[in-house]
């Protein structure tokens, strides 16, 4: 009996089959890893949005409306019952190179939600920071009465938005 291992030829070809297949696997796959990051995002957000608005019935109900105001410029995580588990808290001021990618943070400073952008997202600034996305909430009413300040007697309240600072686009 003649027991005769690989050559290196055949284990060089070996090798280099598995690094192809790795790559094509990988390249299959960051796509994807980018998308549900994108899907995660806009649940987030959605989820903001959501906690906004019940925090503005709920204060009109109890005929607090003059108090709606005070919501522009919140941290809108403190309404979540749980905030999503890459949320790192709140800080007055953002070492945003030390913030890990694909995470939440609120700059106290500047008083806005900032979401770090994961590394395999086809993720597009247009005219902000390379790596993130910036939203603030607003305080929207219509002014009926000219002076600029809101009274609940007289003027109306559009709603409270959670919207981006800077644009960008994260397509699919």
């Amino acid at each position: 009996m003649n027991a005769r291992g690989f050559s290196l030829i055949e284990f060089v070809v070996v090798i280099v089959i598995v690094g192809l297949s790795a790559g094509l696997a990988l390249d299959r796959l960051l796509p994807i890893i980018g998308r549900a990051e994108r899907v995660a995002f806009m649940q987030v957000q959605s989820q903001l949005r959501d906690a906004l608005l019940l925090e503005a019935a709920e204060r009109i109900t109890r005929g607090e409306s003059n108090t709606l105001i005070e919501l522009s410029g919140i941290n809108p995580m403190s309404l979540l019952l749980s905030p999503p588990a890459n949320y790192l808290g709140s800080e007055e001021w953002l070492d945003s190179a030390s913030m890990p990618a694909a995470s939440w943070f609120f700059d106290e400073h500047n008083a806005r939600l900032v979401y770090k952008v994961g590394e395999y997202t086809r993720f597009d600034p247009l005219n902000g920071l390379d790596d993130r996305v910036e939203l603030q909430v607003r305080f929207v009413f219509r002014d009926r009465d000219g002076d600029g300040v809101f009274g609940p007697s007289h003027d109306h309240f559009d709603g409270l938005r959670l919207e981006s600072v800077h644009s960008f686009a994260w397509p699919d």
